[in-house]
Parts: C-alpha cells; sequence; structure tokens
C-alpha cells in the first residue's frame, strides 16, 4: 500500500525538469516536434474556416469590429451582432477574447485565427509530462503518455483551430498539476479559468474534490477526515467560485454585455439543456460511440480530382488515434483493479478523471437527450494515455514490443495526418 504521507511530502512545488535526465531530454526532443507539427502549415488552406471556427472566429470579428464571413445563404453567422461585444453568449467569453487578441496581433489570417490554440495545446503537453512525473512510480510512464498525448489525432487537430476546448483541457492540466504539488490556491482559479472558456470545465473541480475526498478518507481517522475534508473543500471552493464569478462579471461587462454573470451562467444552463436530439443523427453521436470511433466528424475536407482519380488533400477529422483508443476499456479496467488491490494514487485519479470527463454523457444522452459529439471525449483523453502507459508498464514488456506499439500509434496519426499532400 502506497504511504500518502510519504507521497505528499515527495510532491515538490517546483518545475521538475532536469534536461540532464535521459528521459527529460527525450521529452524534450518529442515536445519539439510536437510544437512544430501543430504549427506546420497552420494558415492552409489559405482563408477556410475549420468547423466551428466558423462561430469563433466571427465572434472574435464582430469583438474587433472586423466583417464576417458570408455563408451559403450569404448571410453571417451573427446577423445582429453588436460591434465590439461577444454574440455568441452559450459560452463564456475567455478563450473567445484569445482568439481576439490574436487576430488584433497577428491578422485576420490562419495564423491569428489559431496560434491561441498551439500554445495552448503546447503547454497542454508540458504540463500533462509535468503532472505524471509527480505523481507516476515508473520513469516511463510520462515519457510513453504524453507520447501518446501527442499523437492523438484529436487532441492534435484542436490544438491547432481555433475552438474552445484546447483552451479548457490546458487550464484544467494546469489547475490538476497545481493541486498535486500542493499550489491549492492556484489549482482553485485555473479550475475557474478552464470553466470560464467553457462550462464543461466545471468537471476538473469535481474530479479534484472526489480525488482529494478518496485520499483523506483512505488515510485518516473518521472524526478527523471529515473535519479535514470540509474544511480544505470549503477554501477551495471559496477561491473558485470568487475567481469564476468575479472574472466572468469583469469580461460580461466589457465584451459581452451582462451586467450580472449569474444571468450569463442561467442563459448558458438553459441553453445547453435545450440542445436536444436523437443520436446518432448526422455528426451527433452516443457516448458509448466514441470508444470505438464511430461518427466520426469531417472537419474540413477537401476534395481533388486529378484525371479519374478524386482523392482528399486535406481532411481534419474528429476522430480519435484507434492505437490508443481501442486500449481505453482495458486500461480503465486494469486503472480499477489495481486500485481496489494496491491502492495506488495514479490509478485512482486516473479513474476518477475518465469518469467525472466522461460517463455523465450516457445519462446526459440516455435520458435528457442531450446533443452530444465525439470530441467531447477530448477532456478525458489525457487519463487515457496515463491509464494506457501505466497499463503497459506495468506489464513490463519487451522493448521491441514496446517499440512495435508506439510505431503503430505513429503510423495511426499518419494516416489521419490533416495534410495528405504538401499544400502549396
Amino acid at each position: 500500500m502506497v504511504d500518502l504521507k510519504a507521497a505528499a511530502r515527495s510532491l515538490k512545488p517546483s518545475i521538475d525538469l532536469n534536461f540532464s535526465n535521459f528521459h527529460d531530454r527525450l521529452f524534450l526532443i518529442l515536445f519539439v516536434v510536437d510544437v512544430v507539427l501543430r504549427f506546420v502549415w497552420l494558415d492552409k488552406p489559405k482563408g477556410s474556416l475549420i468547423f466551428d471556427e466558423w462561430y469563433y472566429v466571427n465572434v472574435a470579428r464582430v469583438i474587433l469590429g472586423l466583417p464576417q464571413s458570408l455563408g451559403a445563404n450569404n448571410k453571417p453567422p451573427y446577423v445582429d451582432a453588436v460591434t465590439g461585444l461577444d454574440p455568441n453568449h452559450e459560452h463564456p467569453p475567455l478563450a473567445k477574447l484569445l482568439i481576439a487578441f490574436s487576430l488584433y496581433v497577428f491578422g485576420d489570417n490562419g495564423y491569428g485565427w489559431r496560434i491561441p490554440s498551439v500554445i495552448f495545446g503546447s503547454a497542454a503537453v508540458l504540463i500533462f509530462y509535468l503532472l505524471l512525473k509527480k505523481m507516476s512510480n515508473y520513469r516511463m510512464v510520462p515519457l510513453i503518455a504524453t507520447f501518446l498525448f501527442s499523437f492523438d489525432n484529436l487532441t492534435f487537430v484542436h490544438s491547432r483551430i481555433a475552438t474552445l476546448d484546447i483552451f479548457t483541457l490546458t487550464f484544467m492540466l494546469l489547475g490538476f498539476y497545481w493541486y498535486f504539488t500542493r499550489h491549492n490556491h492556484l489549482s482553485a482559479m485555473a479550475m475557474a479559468f478552464s470553466t470560464l472558456t467553457k462550462i464543461t470545465g466545471a468537471a476538473g473541480l469535481v474530479i479534484i474534490v472526489l480525488v482529494h475526498a478518496a485520499r483523506l478518507l483512505q488515510d485518516h481517522a473518521e472524526r478527523k477526515r471529515w473535519n479535514e475534508l470540509f474544511s480544505w473543500f470549503e477554501k477551495y471552493a471559496v477561491v473558485y467560485i470568487i475567481t469564476f464569478v468575479a472574472v466572468l462579471g469583469l469580461l460580461d461587462r466589457l465584451w459581452v454585455g451582462y451586467s450580472n454573470p449569474l444571468t450569463h451562467i442561467q442563459f448558458i444552463l438553459s441553453y445547453s439543456a435545450a440542445l436536444t436530439s436523437s443520436c446518432p443523427n448526422g455528426i451527433i453521436s452516443c457516448p458509448w460511440q466514441w470508444l470505438i470511433n464511430q461518427v466520426q466528424i469531417p472537419y474540413l475536407v477537401v476534395n481533388v480530382t486529378s484525371g479519374n482519380a478524386k482523392y482528399d488533400s486535406i481532411a481534419f477529422l474528429g476522430a480519435m488515434n484507434p492505437a490508443l483508443l481501442y486500449l481505453t476499456i482495458p486500461a480503465i479496467l486494469y486503472s480499477a483493479y489495481d486500485y481496489f488491490t494496491e491502492k495506488r494514487q495514479f490509478s485512482l485519479f486516473m479513474l476518477v478523471w475518465f469518469a467525472v470527463a466522461y460517463l455523465p454523457y450516457y445519462p446526459a444522452a440516455i435520458f435528457g437527450h442531450r446533443v452530444t459529439y465525439l470530441f467531447y471525449f477530448l477532456t478525458a483523453t489525457p487519463a487515457v494515455c496515463a491509464a494506457v502507459a501505466e497499463m503497459i508498464m506495468d506489464q513490463n514488456p519487451p522493448k521491441l514490443v514496446m517499440i512495435f506499439y508506439l510505431a503503430v500509434v505513429v503510423l495511426s496519426f499518419y494516416m489521419m495526418f490533416p495534410f495528405k499532400v504538401i499544400p502549396t
């Protein structure tokens, strides 16, 4: 059984990167490759908006007073938008303001739209590696898990298009990292910022609370543990709520048009509840389909005809790397077995993370008929990567087997890479 007190003492508050360490040097190479892949051909295809960029780039244009794109009906997405104000009230404004700031600095082009996503996507890789270094007993697990995370197609695509989800995930990862380095106030603030990009960022708060409760209940006498839990939760929740409400209230007044942040929150929740449909339906998918990559979403596909041949020159898909995805169920079941037999903190965290980020979509789809899409799985992806890496290392596979598996991951990533030919 892991000594939680000893584990807590070992959590150093400083950033733990030492490039004299072999594994950290390998991570640096991976990180450089990761950043380059996210940045290459960032403005291609020239002038095209990818998937929900149609909404969020045009939000940024409205905020900056720039002309919106026109759709097939010769109308913009926000017909009656007030210049200078975010017309997309169904989501909190923070990520959209970051995109608008980038447009202001880099111009109304592919780089201006997408550089924030590249920055946050790259930061997510770094933070994820540092987080796992704090948690895993294996030196290879952080490297393998980060490798899987870097070469997952869903993560990759959202790290280079101007949508909201990568901002939500990155702030959430930062909140996890600060929690496990005992910076609870900073962790609560990061979780608030995650929620300020998309309301589903609140899942991070729930994950931290459940993990903290499980750790305390496992390690303390009954009366003391409940007192400690309520005391900790009170402090954490106060910082989270004050940060979220205060920042949302400020952003709402300046760039959205709400005088009361509670009114905006009420609108977000009611709007979300009203998004109903049967699944599957078009690009709408059921949560259980995500685990086998069904109902993939064609974010942007460019067809080319050459003679009698027709092929895709560009294909941005909302889908996960199958070499990772198909190990999800075995890895999560293994984490459950490991926690209940060995009481490892690592397995507990991955179980709770996966459960909170993914399983609530089942009742939402079944009973609430809530619209759900495959890319909603993005916030659960790091937990899957970590659980798969831990499961593999626990089996101590031969090096050739490990190399073969990682090669399959890269091959699958290559097959799903958005650019099928070098763009001109």
